[in-house]
This record gives C-alpha cells, sequence and structure tokens, in this order.
C-alpha cells in the first residue's frame, strides 16, 4: 500500500505520480489523506467474467472505483428473488399453520379431520422454505446437502 500525500486542484496527484495513474472522484483537502491501495485477487472461472479476454491481456480497470461486475450483479439479483419469493412463502404458511391451530382449538366442528390434514398441508408449506432461507444466511451450512 502506498500513500499519496495530496492532490493538486486539477485532480493530479504530486510528487511525480502522474494524474493517468489514480482518479480522484472527490478533490481530497489539507487536512486530508490520499491513500492509494493495492490489491490481488484471484478470480475463479476467469472465462465466465471475462469472455473474449486473453488471459495474458487482462488489465482490469475501473474508473469508478467500484470491482463490481455484470456477473456478480446477476447473481446478486438472483439470490434477492429467492429471499423475497421465500420469505413471502414462509411467512404465508406461518399464519396459515397458526389459524389452523387456532381453528382446531376453538372449533366447534365434531369431527376436524379436515382441519388436521389442513394443518399437515401448511406446517409442509411452512418447513419448505427453511433450507434455502438458513443456506443464504448462514455460512457454516453445507449447500450440497
Amino acid at each position: 500500500m502506498g500513500f499519496i500525500p495530496g492532490a493538486d486542484t486539477e485532480g493530479g496527484i504530486t510528487e511525480g505520480i502522474p494524474a493517468a495513474t489514480a482518479i480522484l472522484p472527490i478533490r481530497p483537502t489539507g487536512t486530508d489523506l490520499l491513500a492509494k491501495f493495492t490489491a490481488t485477487a484471484v478470480i475463479n472461472n476467469f472465462e465466465k467474467h471475462y469472455p473474449g479476454v486473453p488471459v495474458h491481456d487482462f488489465d482490469p480497470t475501473h474508473a469508478d472505483g467500484s470491482l463490481v461486475r455484470p456477473s456478480l450483479m446477476k447473481d446478486l439479483l438472483q439470490v434477492h428473488a429467492i429471499l423475497v419469493i421465500c420469505s413471502a412463502l414462509f411467512v404465508f404458511f406461518f399464519r396459515n399453520t397458526f389459524t389452523v391451530v387456532r381453528y382446531i382449538h376453538s372449533g366447534k366442528v365434531p369431527q376436524k379431520a379436515l382441519f388436521y390434514v389442513l394443518l399437515g398441508s401448511q406446517v409442509i408449506g411452512f418447513v419448505f422454505p427453511l433450507p434455502t432461507l438458513i443456506s443464504i444466511f448462514a455460512d457454516r451450512v453445507n449447500c450440497r446437502s
């Protein structure tokens, strides 16, 4: 990690470092410190994330400072959609399960077999989205099981 002590008013970096090597989205003042960070990352499935780019010619540049790729955004959108759908199913069946239990205990119907069948179906629906929801939030869960 190298520290760059300041920037001039034109957006270039002082002390002999050319302006093309650093992109300044904000203008640091005299009391701010501009730090340049360097990182090394392993890119698994290179062809999936950078199709058509030869490995030896790869030079990542991110003018906006983000490392977000379209494939990451696609994966996040898919996970968020799964999270919303499973959460909605969980809440729906959770509410229905308690409603059926309330009818079974307070109902004045002599034969409650239909309510018990309904309770069984709602409990199955209540438990169904739990593994997906747990796998989204818990890092220790093995997704292959």
